[in-house]
């Protein structure tokens, strides 16, 4: 059984946080829709999520 797991999901650009002690848990076959305003972290979330950005002290399975 699949699932996504997010624990404590930090991540920054320099001094600038945009996502900050993130936490999801998403059962296989659920669905999920992030909404929020413009420059919430969305859009980085879904990148870390993806491995398009790394974050440190992460644990990819």
């Amino acid at each position: 059984m699949q699932k996504l797991e997010l624990h404590n999901v930090i991540k920054r650009f320099g001094n600038n946080t945009v996502c900050n002690g993130i936490n999801l848990n998403v059962e296989q076959g659920q669905m999920v829709c992030l909404i929020g305003a413009s420059g919430a972290g969305k859009s980085t979330l879904l990148r870390c999520i993806n491995l398009l950005d790394l974050l440190k002290m992460v644990r990819y399975f």
